[in-house]
């Protein structure tokens, strides 16, 4: 038995019909020049659907490589073995090194390495994470004072001292922490009224601190004893 069926309207009558209902409803003479450029109209829309689709696609595969990157750094944090827990980083920084996740690894891998005695390549971890974020970055600053750490366990208490001065400066959350380690470095090179600055700003910084008693203690040693000037004390 024959049937009435209609045949289906392809999408770009669909979206031409829904477009001249909305035109319906605007003034004649609005209405009349808008569908003069009724073809041009529809070939936007297309556009902007496809750059919505597109951006919604690569924003769905960002949060997936971003989720398997965490995965993998999970995995790898778990390690119970610091050997086996620095190749797992080292892959997930090679697996994911375009993804924040595989940058954060970098640092990571970094003090790990440092923890481990692996001087040389903890700088290199370090030098590159620092690489990887711009000066206004926390993340910068945290692989300045990781580099400033291993300044100071090979002696160059002079590039550290510069280090921890350039970190106590930021308004990124380092200014504490990179106070007081820029004070204990200052002391120890000779300068103490940069010291007993640096020290005074801990304290306005951190007046609740757990190492009050020893800030403190350091302040009023450095007060009580004569300064010398800069200029005659050796590097």
């Amino acid at each position: 038995m024959p049937t009435n069926a209609q045949p289906p309207i392809a999408p770009e009558h669909q979206e031409k019909n829904i477009l001249e209902e909305i035109l319906s409803g605007l003034p004649p003479q609005v209405r009349n020049t808008l569908q003069k450029f009724l073809r041009e109209i529809l070939a936007g829309i297309i556009v902007v659907v496809l750059a919505i689709s597109l951006w919604f696609g690569y924003s769905a595969y960002i949060t997936r490589q971003e989720n398997q990157a965490a995965a993998a750094m999970g995995t790898a944090m778990h390690q119970p073995d610091p050997a086996k827990k620095i190749s797992a980083l080292e892959e997930v920084i090679h697996q994911h090194s375009h993804t924040i996740v595989g940058k954060h690894a970098l640092l990571l891998l970094g003090a790990i390495q440092r923890d481990s005695g692996q001087v040389e390549p903890a700088k290199k971890s370090f030098s590159r994470a620092k690489q990887e974020f711009s000066k206004d970055n926390f993340l910068y600053y945290s692989a300045l004072m990781g580099l400033g750490y291993l300044q100071e366990d090979e002696a160059k208490l002079d590039e550290a001292r510069q280090t921890y001065k350039s970190s106590s400066e930021t308004q990124l959350g380092f200014e504490a922490i990179a106070a007081l380690d820029f004070a204990r470095v200052s002391s120890a090179l000779g300068y103490n009224e940069e010291a007993l600055e640096a020290y005074n700003n801990y304290l306005s910084l951190k007046p609740q601190s757990s190492q009050l008693d020893f800030v403190r203690h350091q302040v009023m040693k450095l007060s009580s004893e004569d300064k010398k000037p800069e200029e005659d004390l050796a590097p």
